[in-house]
């Protein structure tokens, strides 16, 4: 007697949510943070390109470097006056900029704390600064409404750039280009500057908030601006348009960072959350609580650690838990749990004689509860068994493979009829979720059709239910638009392809070896 075969998974090309980020989920898992009370306000976090990547905390008047290898303060930079905002670092790792309460900026030599360059210029205080991609400029962002960029070898202030009528609280440089400057003040604009073009701004984008810090991605297309509780994403490359508006937080955002090489950005803000940002899709892919309100957050270029700084002067260094095995078991997995909690197992161990054959428990046949409802002709209990809402998130192929398997068996009206409410409503979430994905429409766009004739005539029975039909026919008249548009996209483009391609002749070589094998074939025939 053969076994019963089991229902073959239809195997697709993973989609953006099972590829790992679903939702405001979680980040990472995260280890038990590691925290620094200072005295003031953590005003600014950055983090250094080059290993070992160390912080450069911002507190009241002193600026701490930390060591994330040996988990402790490196150095401490305490030569200010009066308050100390905004210490970056250069590309090199270097040198160390910060700004302070008079107008003044201060360049240090990281490996010895020497003050290298003091440059003046500003009438008031000087809250962000940068280094310019070529390392021998400075460019200051202050209160006096101003962005000035300044010579490293001559100690002298080469621009200024005065068309911001408030404080420009924050700015960056371009990545690729020296000459390209942003700044954004709490004038509510965002100021795109090149230097070779005079004192003039290129580019002037409208925030409709004071605006509290900015980021530039990798490749200087795309810029990030936060202002009140809302996250907006300019295309530079196109024109400067606006791309996404997000509202992640419900307090003032106070700090931008990049993560993921430039795949996100993670915002920080006074309800104490860190949100981070997928650039590709514009919403939120995964939050971090902290005790106090967020002023500054940062995020090493590996990913492994998330900085916070908050307003009461406490620090918190989270680092991404590390997946540990012992003897090909996962640490506080739970059969690492079973065998801890049951000594007794230890002496249940075999260690196989010379010559036995051992067989390999992965190769074992497990018969999944579809495949045995399946087996009994339960048509309807096998379709439930993956529509329930965990296996439908987790993996929907389950169920379209299923329904699949249920067409070849001309089963498939049996499966769906005399379906209660509850059932039937799990079914067309499914049905509304997945119909216009690649994988599955095909299938269920038939099965859709079978629903519709089924219970549409009875759908008034139930306001759930009826609901889910009008939500089915948005959605079939949303992806009938967008076919449709597409369709007028194709026929515009092989227009100008057409045109463009009128009077030339082709020197492909497939064009002749086609020629030459229907004259050989037209010859055959003869």
């Amino acid at each position: 007697m053969t076994s019963f075969k089991r229902t073959e998974i239809i195997q697709h090309p993973r989609g953006e949510q099972e590829a790992g980020i679903e939702g405001d989920g979680s980040w990472h898992r995260w280890e038990a943070p590691i925290t620094i009370q200072e005295y003031g306000a953590i005003n600014r976090i950055d983090i250094a390109a080059p290993s070992p990547n160390y912080f450069a905390i911002t507190s009241y008047s002193k600026v701490l470097i930390y060591n994330p290898v040996i988990k402790d303060v490196h150095k401490s930079v305490t030569k200010f006056q009066d308050a100390a905002f905004g210490a970056k670092f250069r590309k090199d790792g270097k040198l160390l900029c910060v700004g302070t309460s008079e107008g003044q900026l201060k360049v240090f030599d990281v490996a010895t704390k020497t003050l290298l360059r003091i440059l003046k210029g500003h009438t008031t205080a000087t809250h962000r600064c940068d280094f310019t991609p070529d390392l021998t400029h400075v460019v200051s962002f202050s209160d006096d409404k101003s962005v000035g960029v300044w010579d490293l070898p001559s100690e002298t202030l080469v621009t200024q750039l005065t068309r911001h009528t408030d404080y420009v609280r924050c700015g960056t440089c371009a990545q690729a280009s020296s000459d390209l400057l942003f700044s954004a003040s709490y004038d509510h604009t965002v100021m795109v500057w090149d230097k070779r073009t005079g004192t003039e701004p290129v580019r002037t984008f409208n925030h409709d908030a004071p605006v509290e810090d900015l980021v530039v991605l990798p490749g200087d297309g795309l810029l990030v601006s936060a202002g009140g509780s809302c996250v907006k994403v300019w295309d530079l490359a196109g024109g400067g348009r606006s791309l996404a508006s997000i509202s992640p937080h419900h307090k003032t955002i106070t700090s931008l960072c990049i993560a993921d090489s430039g795949g996100s950005v993670v915002s920080g803000s006074l309800d104490r959350q860190a949100k981070r940002i997928d650039m590709q899709r514009f919403h939120v892919t995964g939050s971090l609580s902290f005790p106090s309100s967020l002023l500054s957050v940062g995020v090493d270029p590996e990913n492994k650690y998330v900085v916070g700084g908050m307003i009461d002067g406490l620090v918190q260094i989270v680092q991404e838990s590390e997946e540990k095995y012992v003897e090909g078991v996962k640490v506080d997995s739970r059969r690492n749990l079973k065998q801890r909690d049951l000594p007794y197992l230890k002496y249940t161990h075999f260690t196989p004689a010379p010559g036995d054959v051992i067989v390999d428990p992965a190769n074992r046949s497990i018969e999944l509860k579809h495949d045995t409802f399946l087996r009994k002709y339960e048509y309807t209990k096998a379709l439930d068994q993956t529509l329930k809402p965990f296996v439908q998130r987790k993996t929907p192929q389950y169920a379209h493979s299923i329904l699949y398997e249920l067409m070849r068996r001309d089963g498939l009206k049996i499966a769906l009829t005399g379906r209660d409410e509850r059932s039937l409503i799990l079914l067309l979430n499914y049905v509304i979720k997945h119909l216009t994905d690649v994988r599955f429409s095909q299938v269920l766009m038939y099965v859709a059709e079978i629903l519709i004739e089924m219970y549409l005539p009875v759908s008034s029975n139930s306001n759930k239910v009826e609901k889910l039909f009008l939500d089915l026919e948005r959605k079939l008249g949303r992806e009938k638009k967008y076919l449709e548009g597409l369709s007028k996209l194709q026929g515009s483009l092989e227009l100008i392809l057409s045109s463009a391609c009128a009077g030339q002749t082709s020197s492909r070589v497939e064009k002749e070896i086609l020629q030459k094998q229907s004259s050989a074939s037209s010859t055959s025939v003869l």
